[in-house]
C-alpha cells in the first residue's frame, strides 16, 4: 500500500511553480519604469501539465546542433505583449501586474491549505482516527 500518493508531489510542484511565477511578476513590477522593458509571463498551465505528466507538446531535438531547451528552467517564460507599449517602449501596467501577483498569492495559499489538509489526513490515519481531523 502506498502511503504517499501523487497528490503530495502535485502540491509540491504547484508551490514551486507559484514561487517561480511570483519572481517573474515581481521582476515586471520592479522594471515598470525601465525603458524598453517588455513584461514577461510564466506559462503556468503548461508547466502544470508538464509536471503532472500530461504534456502533449514536447520539444524534440532533430539535429545534434539544435539547442536543447527541454530542461531549461526558463522554458515557459514568455514575452507578454497583451498591454500597450508606452513612449519609452515599456509595457508593464502596474495595476495588471499587481492583480496577477495577488491572484498568484491566493493560489499559493490555497496550495498550502491543501497540503495542510492532506497532512492532517495522514496524521489521522497514523493515529488510528483518534483525536479527530
Amino acid at each position: 500500500m502506498k502511503i504517499f500518493d501523487s497528490t503530495l508531489q502535485a502540491i509540491e510542484r504547484k508551490l514551486d511553480l507559484s514561487i517561480k511565477r511570483h519572481a517573474i511578476l515581481s521582476g515586471n513590477i520592479a522594471n515598470q519604469e525601465t525603458p524598453n522593458y517588455v513584461a514577461r509571463e510564466y506559462d503556468f498551465g503548461r508547466e502544470i501539465e508538464s509536471a503532472l505528466g500530461s504534456d502533449s507538446d514536447t520539444i524534440t531535438r532533430t539535429n545534434g546542433r539544435h539547442m536543447d531547451i527541454g530542461g531549461s528552467s526558463n522554458s515557459h517564460v514568455s514575452i507578454d505583449k497583451s498591454t500597450p507599449f508606452g513612449a519609452d517602449g515599456n509595457n508593464v501596467d502596474l495595476d495588471i501586474e499587481m492583480g496577477k501577483l495577488s491572484a498568484n498569492s491566493r493560489d499559493y495559499n490555497s496550495s498550502i491549505n491543501l497540503l495542510t489538509v492532506k497532512l492532517k489526513m495522514l496524521k489521522a490515519a497514523v493515529s488510528g482516527g483518534k483525536g479527530g481531523f
